[in-house]
């Protein structure tokens, strides 16, 4: 197995391990009606992290990247509504 081959597992787990972490912490806002830990400059920077992450995936047609990329700009959505809404 080459570097490169080994290199897209390991993006592949940690990308599905931070879109379930995200979709935890946004399905929290929602739970706990609070959200008071995220700042609009975290949203920001997701939206911004997302759209730059499906730009790489589609620039080298990797799906795995164009996937992970969609699944999570729900969770981002889902985390912005929340925190727009329940702002500390």
């Amino acid at each position: 197995m080459s570097y490169l081959e080994i290199s897209r597992i390991v993006t592949l787990v940690a990308s599905i391990a931070i879109t379930i972490g995200l979709y935890h912490q946004a399905l929290k806002i929602w739970q706990t009606k609070s959200a008071k830990d995220f700042t609009w400059t975290l949203i920001v920077a997701l939206i911004f992290n997302e759209f730059a992450w499906l730009n790489y995936g589609f620039a080298l047609s990797e799906w795995p990247i164009i996937l992970i990329g969609f699944a999570n700009v729900p969770a981002v959505i889902i985390a912005g509504v929340g925190y727009a809404k329940y702002r500390g």
